[in-house]
């Protein structure tokens, strides 16, 4: 089945785009469980995307069903509200089901705009955001019937915001195409009560107390990216990235660093007990430590051959080394989306 969407390129903050160019509906893989899947979430069922347009459903975290849904975009993430479902990849695609995914549509479909979406929430099932590459962040309140996107400046690092501020004096015009071209990659946005935490390229960590509207970004003494930011209780923020880099935060204090001993990059955290937590991250590496984490002085042109890992600190690696993109928790198991396809966790 063939849909004709149209691309439209979002010129203006508002994206109320009629939809015509061509999408097709995802290949129904037979071994697709076991294919390149990205992202997981889960509420009364569970949902998992991927490659390809790939989309599974299960009821009880254990069979899984592919469903038939209009892209073959590779799809990044996924969110559940109730019944509901969001999924948002490349192409800024942006798909929606109300039927817990037996029937899909294409809320926003762009591929002109060269950009992926790399994360999708929502507050409740009508107000929701949508970020990605190069600051990508587009906000619904009528259950994605309309996104309008916005640009955040205050996610830029101080230097670059002071630079835009001089150009924005004497072009405003100019100020916009500046900002839009320096503005970092969002990786993972997360809410815990009225609080909104980011996680982005080039050091980014930010919160927002009004639902994006307006961000705080932090203070790290790190420049690498970050790809997940997660609140471990009411007084610790905890984040992962690149070359297995881990910090924490506590009582909205300075970043501290955590030493793992291990290079690999990390894509996200879990959060296993009162007393546990685990970041997932490529080659297969699983970073296990114990709350409350420990820290150390960061160095970075420390000997890797004389490292010692931080009390607490366990890394092990899955038997066949796929990277471990994201995971959930769901009737007791603990459900993670790998290059390899789905795999339970022993978490230990």
């Amino acid at each position: 089945m063939r849909k004709t969407i149209a691309a439209c390129i979002a010129a203006s903050f508002a994206v109320n785009c009629s939809i015509t160019a061509t999408a097709e509906e995802a290949f129904m893989a037979p071994l697709v469980e076991q294919s390149v899947l990205l992202d997981i979430d889960a509420d009364e069922f569970v949902v998992i995307v991927g490659e390809r347009g790939h989309v599974l459903v299960s009821q009880d975290g254990k069979a899984f069903t592919q469903k038939r849904v209009p892209t073959q975009s590779t799809l990044t993430a996924t969110t559940v509200v109730g019944d509901k479902i969001w999924a948002v990849g490349h192409d800024a695609v942006i798909l929606h089901s109300s039927d817990k995914g037996e029937t899909w549509t294409i809320q926003n479909f762009q591929p002109d705009l060269q950009r992926p979406f790399l994360d999708v929430l929502f507050f409740d099932d009508m107000h929701g955001v949508a970020t990605g590459a190069y600051g990508l962040f587009y906000r619904t309140v009528d259950g994605g019937e309309n996104w309008t996107a916005e640009r955040h400046a205050s996610l830029l690092d101080p230097y670059d915001r002071e630079y835009l501020e001089d150009i924005r004096e004497e072009n405003e015009e100019f100020y916009q195409q500046e900002l839009e071209s320096i503005l970092p990659h969002l990786n993972r946005i997360t809410l815990e009560g009225d609080t909104l935490y980011l996680a982005g390229e080039a050091g980014l960590l930010a919160r927002s107390d009004n639902l994006g509207e307006s961000w705080e970004r932090y203070s790290v003494d790190y420049t690498g990216s970050f790809f997940d930011i997660k609140p471990l209780d009411d007084s610790t923020v905890m984040a992962v990235g690149l070359r297995g880099n881990i910090f924490v935060s506590r009582e909205e204090g300075e970043w501290e660093y955590v030493n793992t001993c291990s290079s690999s990059t990390l894509n996200s955290i879990l959060i296993g007990s009162e007393s546990k937590v685990f970041a997932l991250g490529n080659n297969g590496m699983m970073v296990s430590a114990t709350r409350p984490l420990p820290t150390s002085m960061r160095d970075p042109y420390a000997n890797p051959a004389d490292c010692e890992a931080d009390d607490g600190i366990k890394v092990t690696q899955v038997e066949d080394k796929a990277a471990l993109l994201n995971a959930t928790m769901f009737n007791g198991s603990s459900i993670a989306v790998t290059a390899n396809g789905i795999k339970t966790l022993t978490l230990k």
